[in-house]
């Protein structure tokens, strides 16, 4: 599939440079002076003490009606995704796949009211960060990637879709419950970002004060009843694994959101957080801990 990756970031600048080196067809969308850097330099990744660098071929804006997409990996934070929409809409033809790979469950509808059917489910995992210099960073293991049909099930399109990301240097799945999936990965990413968004520290630190792992544990029992008042069936080794990770004694985890916050840049708060309390508002679902933390957020990035 001929592929169109929207941003060459921390998420799009990796998974499209495995992509690219596995020998798919994989073309970034960016903006100019991105577009100048990724010539220079290529797309630099650093893993511990490897470091690649693949030659990234790039397409801005004002190009992309001139070639036809197969597939369309949408890989912006919430803040830019209005501005991706409208970028991507010449791109999206008859037969065109769209798959964002962005936190939380809100971008979906904005997606699916500009580009209908053409959207998927997907989940992309990766600790990477972007350089000031274009660099990426990658800071742990993890690299896979879920889709699927909003619909459930599995169809001619999700098997091309997995033929073409599959075997290309991360794990894939092709989800018959991508939705499910999708609402795993918010309650862990939600859990984690309001535990040390709001007590400014890692989870280690959190864990070593008297009354640590019990507010962990709050924060991740207020996002599991958001998600099952949602209609979602919570698997417990969800609930396992986010106890596992955020109540681990001496762990230097942080949460992305939190380590943008330290570094003074703006925040993805509002799909990731603000969503869930604006849900539980209207289920009626008591969540103190995470409005705190929105309400919090929210006061950072009006000061910023």
């Amino acid at each position: 599939m001929r592929t169109l990756v929207v941003g060459a970031g921390a998420v799009g600048g990796f998974f499209g440079a495995l992509l690219l080196d596995a020998g798919r067809d994989v073309t970034f969308l960016v903006r100019p002076a991105r577009a100048e850097v990724l010539a220079a330099d290529g797309l630099v990744v650093r893993d511990g003490e490897t470091t690649t660098v693949t030659r990234a071929p790039t397409v801005t804006a004002d190009r992309l009606a001139d070639t036809s997409w197969d597939l369309v990996l949408v890989t912006v934070k919430e803040q830019a995704l209005d501005a991706a929409i409208a970028d991507i809409t010449p791109a999206v033809t008859a037969g065109t796949v769209v798959l964002p790979l962005l936190n939380g469950m809100r971008h979906l509808y904005r997606l699916r009211d500009t580009f209908g059917e053409a959207v998927l489910g997907g989940v992309a995992v990766v600790a990477s960060q972007l350089r000031p210099d274009g660099s990426i960073d990658l800071l742990g293991p993890d690299r896979f990637m879920r889709y699927g049909e909003l619909a459930g099930g599995r169809s001619a399109r999700i098997d091309t879709v997995d033929a073409t990301l599959s075997g290309a240097g991360f794990d894939t799945v092709c989800s018959a419950d991508i939705v499910t999936d999708m609402w795993d990965k918010w309650i862990f990413l939600a859990s984690a970002a309001a535990l040390t968004t709001l007590l400014q520290a890692a989870v280690g630190d959190i864990t070593a004060t008297e009354h640590g792992p019990s507010v962990a544990r709050a924060v991740i029992d207020e996002c599991a009843s958001v998600a099952a008042a949602s209609g979602v069936t919570v698997r417990p080794r969800v609930i396992d694994g986010a106890r596992a990770r955020l109540i681990a004694e001496g762990s230097p985890f942080t949460a992305s959101l939190y380590r943008d916050m330290v570094a003074g840049r703006d925040v993805e708060s509002d799909s990731v957080i603000t969503d869930l309390v604006r849900r539980a508002d209207r289920l009626a679902v008591s969540v103190p801990l995470l409005t705190a933390a929105s309400v919090n957020l929210s006061l950072y990035r009006h000061r910023r």
